[in-house]
Formats: C-alpha cells, sequence, structure tokens
C-alpha cells in the first residue's frame, strides 16, 4: 500500500513538473508561436501526448486513483478562471455595445449549433436520440480557453477589431455556464430518476437553483468585491498588486461557494467578473489584463497537458472511420451553417468579415472536456467521452492550426473591402 502511495506521489510531482515546464517553455516562446501556424493549446496537447502511455509513457494515469475525477475538476477550475479572466478584460463598453449579437448566439446561436450537433452525431453514429442529443448539446458551446488563445496577444490586437474580439470572447464566456442547462436535460433522460419521470422537481432545480441562483451569487459576490476594491482604493489602503489576488481569489471563492450551493459555478464565475468589471469601472479603471491572462495561461495550459495525456485511444479505434467523418462534420457544419442563418440578425456593429470569422472560430475545448466527464461519470456511458474527447482532439488541431491564417485572411478583407471607398474618392471620374 505504502509502495503504491508512494508511486501516486511520485505521479502527481512528476505532471506538476511537466506542466510547469510546459509554462516556461512556452511562456519564452509566446512571441514566436503566435507568429507561427502553431497555437499554445496545441503544443501543450502534443506535450501531453508526447509524455503520456503512447509517447515516453512518463505519466501514466492509470495508475491514478480517479484520473477522469481529476482531469473533471482541472477543468472546472481553469474555465472558471479563464470566464472571469473574459468578463475582467472585455471593457464595459463593450459589454453593453455588444448585448444583441451575444444574446442572439446565446439564445438562438446555441440552439441552432445544438441543433446541427444532435443531427450529425444521430445520423453518423450507432447511438439513441437521447444520447445524440446529450452529445450535441456537450459539443455546443464555444470554449473560452481555446477561444482566448485566438483572440488575445498582440498579433491578435493588430489584426482584429475590438468588437470581434469581444464578442467571441464574450459569447464563450457566458455559453459555458448556459450549456450547463442544455447538456442536464438530455442527461436526466438517462438516469434514474428521469426514467422514474420525476422531471418537473428536477428541471425546477436545474433552472432556479443551477441557473438563476448561480447569476446571483456571482452578480452579489462582484459587485461587493468590487465595491470593497473602490473604497480601500478611495482609502488609500490597498496596492496595485492586489487587484490579482482579488480576481483569482474571487473566481475560486464563487466557483466554490455556488458548488455548495448546488448552482453551476462556471455561470456563477462569469457573472461575478462582469459585475466587478461593470462595478471597478463606473470610477478609476483597474486594467490589469496582461497581469490576469498570465494567471489564466497559468492554469489553462496544464489541463491540455492531461488531456493529451488521457486521450482514449482505444475508445477512438472502437468509433472507426465513422467517428472520424462525425468529428470533421461538426467541425464544418456546427457552428458555420449556424451563423449563416443568423449573419443577416446579429448586428452590434459587426460587419459581413466579422460573421464570417465569427462562423469558423468558434473552438471546443475545456468546457466540452468538464462536460463530457461529468455526463459520462452521471450515465456510465463512456462514447460519451470517446465522442466528445476526439471531437475535442480535432477542434484544437483545426482551430489552432487556421488560427494565424485566419487573422491574415481577414486583415487581407479588411483592407480590400476598405478599397474601393478610397479609391472611389481619388478618382473624379467615379463622382
Amino acid at each position: 500500500m505504502t509502495t503504491r502511495l508512494g508511486g501516486v506521489v511520485q505521479q502527481i510531482n512528476l505532471a506538476i513538473a511537466i506542466c510547469g515546464g510546459v509554462v516556461i517553455a512556452l511562456g519564452l516562446m509566446s512571441g514566436a508561436i503566435k507568429r507561427s501556424v502553431l497555437s499554445v493549446p496545441l503544443l501543450a496537447l502534443g506535450v501531453g501526448i508526447a509524455t503520456g502511455p503512447v509517447g515516453l509513457d512518463l505519466l501514466r494515469w492509470q495508475e491514478w486513483s480517479d484520473p477522469h475525477r481529476i482531469l473533471k475538476e482541472a477543468a472546472r477550475l481553469t474555465i472558471a478562471i479563464s470566464v472571469t479572466g473574459i468578463a475582467l478584460r472585455t471593457p464595459a463598453s463593450d459589454m453593453r455595445r455588444l448585448i444583441r449579437p451575444v444574446a442572439l448566439l446565446l439564445s438562438l446561436g446555441m440552439l441552432g449549433m445544438w441543433a446541427v450537433s444532435f443531427g450529425v452525431v444521430w445520423g453518423l453514429l450507432s447511438v439513441t436520440p437521447v444520447l445524440a442529443l446529450l452529445i450535441g448539446a456537450i459539443l455546443t458551446p464555444t470554449d473560452p480557453v481555446v477561444a482566448s488563445s485566438i483572440v488575445t496577444g498582440a498579433a491578435a490586437e493588430e489584426k482584429l477589431p475590438s468588437r470581434l474580439r469581444s464578442t467571441l470572447s464574450l459569447e464563450s464566456g457566458a455559453n459555458d455556464g448556459l450549456g450547463y442547462l442544455i447538456v442536464m436535460l438530455p442527461l436526466l433522460a438517462l438516469t434514474p430518476k428521469g426514467a422514474d419521470g420525476l422531471w418537473w422537481p428536477w428541471l425546477i432545480d436545474v433552472v432556479i437553483i443551477g441557473v438563476i441562483v448561480a447569476v446571483a451569487i456571482g452578480i452579489a459576490a462582484g459587485w461587493l468585491i468590487g465595491r470593497a476594491l473602490r473604497l480601500a482604493d478611495a482609502k488609500g489602503v490597498v496596492e496595485n498588486h492586489s487587484f490579482l489576488s482579488l480576481s483569482v481569489a474571487m473566481s475560486l471563492a464563487v466557483l466554490s461557494l455556488a458548488k455548495v450551493a448546488g448552482s453551476d459555478g462556471i455561470l456563477a464565475a462569469f457573472a461575478a467578473g462582469a459585475a466587478f468589471n461593470i462595478t471597478v469601472n463606473e470610477g478609476e479603471d483597474y486594467a490589469e489584463e496582461n497581469v490576469q491572462e498570465a494567471i489564466s495561461k497559468l492554469f489553462n495550459l496544464p489541463i491540455f497537458v492531461l488531456f493529451g495525456a488521457m486521450l482514449p485511444w482505444g475508445g477512438w479505434r472502437e468509433l472507426g472511420m465513422m467517428g472520424i467523418v462525425c468529428a470533421l462534420a461538426l467541425l464544418l457544419l456546427r457552428r458555420p451553417v449556424t451563423i449563416l442563418v443568423l449573419g443577416p440578425m446579429v448586428g452590434g456593429g459587426l460587419v459581413r468579415r466579422d460573421v464570417v470569422f465569427l462562423g469558423w472560430f468558434a473552438p471546443m475545448g475545456v468546457a466540452a472536456l468538464y462536460y463530457a466527464l461529468h455526463a459520462t461519470e452521471q450515465s456510465g456511458t463512456d462514447m460519451i467521452w470517446h465522442v466528445a474527447s476526439l471531437v475535442i482532439f480535432a477542434s484544437i488541431l483545426a482551430h489552432g492550426i487556421t488560427a494565424t491564417v485566419g487573422m491574415k485572411i481577414y486583415t487581407q478583407r479588411a483592407s480590400h473591402d476598405s478599397a474601393p471607398s478610397r479609391s472611389q474618392g481619388d478618382d473624379p471620374s467615379r463622382s
């Protein structure tokens, strides 16, 4: 027993060392990576594969007592830190200005992506309609962690306008929490409560306690902490670096408090960050974006290393070629088809090239990872994890490789769209 415990402790220390090394190495090369066709999450994923059972066999996750539970809780913490960071770094003015497009993406957009995902999974895989609805719901939310790697950094700020970066950030931050609702609905049918017909008490519990209470907890905590920070600053008893500790502590405290209350901690964390941002920006600007992003990366990169080490290669082989076809179909249809339908209604100052960009760059990542592990744990159906992990892997690969190229195309298109007006103004014969 002592020998086994020692082996587990050694594995944990090795995992921490590898994850820390990845954060250091990729941080030192961050500028070069942003200019390449690779993304930071993709490279971290590659390190996980290389150090996992199919590579050097350093991270032997099979020896851990409950590896999927560890990965699930790590994903939960990662998402909470990420969505809070998104809410903090988004200007309060953008939050107000982009209400229409973000609300559309969070309502009809999520329903559309869920419907398309359900249709693809049900049509291509041998699953029941309820299981297809569940897997489709898991893959619906846009991931804030992978999305942040696309819309943050010097290159993104130079090539992508604030309206586009803020729209994708706000959508990915908010829809992870709302994803809780659509994931739990089909999951109910696969649990004893649903089988016994006990729907209404459970639905009320999910909607009121899971969503409404979560938002209330988040807003209250964010507002109170924001007011306390402004008061402390007015009294001269707070230092600049205290903002960092406050924001991280708020993420973790709200996440845990919502969990204790039986609510969705991810949605609560985003609501807390948004309320905090709006509250402190009523007065002095407490901008600490770079520091918050650094902390986010400290939490974000290890989850991709662990995910890479724990990829279910055997489960993927069981899915066969149809699993690969399903993953590709979801990448090509889930978001593009939905945005194609909703494009004319988006508004919010977004132009056509913005909508096209949003139609492709809506990656699936840590949020889907968390919900897949939760659904697998609750239902006991391993196929959920096998399908979802394959699609997440494909999304990280596809969106990571195309991010730099996509920004270049966007910039070229922006220059092309503005050229006619300049040339028309310079050519008298056109007037």
